[in-house]
């Protein structure tokens, strides 16, 4: 098929030679606090400035930091960091799925020698039923918003896109061992509609590494008996990975409810990879709460020389439980754990009062402190929040939030 891995731009010659070269993120940056400093103005030269302004200019600053520590809209605070923006084109005429990695923002380095990261991007499909392997972009060093502009082209029929994901790695490369893990993203093709629309471009966060070698099943059934009272039976698991190789497992299933404080686990299984348990546990949650909840069971190797190994999950939308009828299936085990399902919920009912009287508190009290304040410069000032597992970042520049 030719070479498979190209730049935009083939021809060795400049165009822009002899121009002053721009940076259009910095001239972005510019135009956002131009934008926010011309609003702020008008609203003085409308309403006038005193103290009682100045005070719900900083409530308004003080809403934007909880809007961004939210969880229901904050991916969790963690080792993995960063966003990459991928563009994807299907390419009819000679059947190629054409792939540019674009560039990545604010990766987390690895190395404890430096602030910089020596950036690259790994890309492989899954299924790969052709036997491509792994595609990587070239490395670009001392960078955490490296910028690649490189295109590979996979020769794929059509019919093969309909059940395809690729694996997106960036990775920082280290020439004294071995290459450290920034972050991943799974990029779901067989989503993309290339006949209505060519190209699909978009940023995509970063996540911890997901364990595609997952397998097996969980069978479980639920009842539920008035007032509150919901009864989990974990039966079997069937067809589990082994995570050492060569040897069986010892697993035992940890489960919850989200919103409660309960967590249950069941007994271990001794060297098996179909284990048996019909153990029955009991959740207090209303009916009413059933919609705003999910069932969570994590299937797990005891290791008792080392840390234990995930064998999977399963998590259930209690809003499609029938309160009124006994629930008895299997469902597939997978590697969840960046799933967005979980955290939305959870921050959207669970919290979400809790954020409201924190923050009517915070206001009361008029902290945190720097937010009440006169402020002059610029201030970039980073929050979190232990308990949402979530971070956000507030900019002021003289006084005035930029978004």
């Amino acid at each position: 098929m030719g070479q498979q891995n190209s730049k935009y731009n083939s021809s060795s010659e400049d165009p822009e030679k002899g121009v002053i070269p721009q940076n259009t993120r910095k001239i972005h940056g510019l135009s956002r606090i131009l934008t926010a400093k011309a609003e702020h103005r008008r609203e003085v030269a409308i309403q006038g400035w005193d103290k009682h302004d100045q005070n719900m200019r900083n409530m308004q600053m003080l809403k934007g930091m909880f809007k961004q520590l939210d969880p229901s809209v904050m991916k969790a605070v963690g080792e993995v960091r960063g966003e990459v923006q991928l563009s994807y084109k299907y390419d009819f005429k000679r059947h190629l799925l054409l792939v540019k990695v674009i560039k990545c923002r604010e990766l987390r380095s690895k190395d404890l020698r430096s602030k910089m990261s020596d950036p690259y991007v790994k890309l492989t499909l899954i299924p790969d039923n052709e036997g491509m392997g792994e595609r990587r972009t070239a490395v670009v060093r001392q960078s955490n918003d490296p910028v690649f502009d490189e295109i590979f082209a996979f020769p794929l029929e059509e019919m093969s896109l309909t059940d395809l994901k690729m694996v997106v790695q960036v990775m920082d490369a280290d020439i004294m061992g071995q290459d450290d893990f920034i972050g991943e993203v799974i990029v779901e093709i067989s989503s993309f509609n290339f006949r209505d629309t060519p190209f699909h471009t978009a940023w995509y966060s970063l996540n911890m590494e997901t364990d595609l070698n997952v397998a097996g099943e969980l069978e479980i059934s639920a009842d539920f008996q008035l007032p509150s009272s919901l009864f989990v039976t974990v039966h079997r698991a069937t067809g589990l990975s082994a995570r050492d190789e060569g040897k069986s497992a010892d697993p035992f299933v940890k489960l919850t409810v989200t919103g409660t404080s309960s967590m249950f686990q069941t007994q271990v299984v001794r060297d098996s990879l179909d284990p048996e348990w019909t153990e029955t546990f009991e959740f207090d949650v209303t009916q009413e709460e059933l919609g705003n909840r999910y069932l969570i069971l994590h299937l797990i190797d005891q290791d008792r020389v080392t840390s234990n190994d995930s064998l999977g999950q399963v998590v259930i939308d209690l809003r499609t439980f029938d309160p009124e009828k006994r629930l008895h299936q299997t469902y597939p085990l997978a590697d969840l754990r960046n799933t967005e399902l979980l955290r939305t919920k959870w921050g959207q009912h669970a919290t979400a009062q809790e954020f409201k009287e924190a923050l009517i508190a915070h206001a009361a009290s008029k902290h945190p402190s720097f937010l009440f304040t006169e402020h002059s410069g610029k201030k970039v000032v980073n929050v979190s929040c232990r308990k949402a597992g979530a971070r956000g970042r507030i900019r002021i520049i003289d006084g005035i939030p930029v978004k």
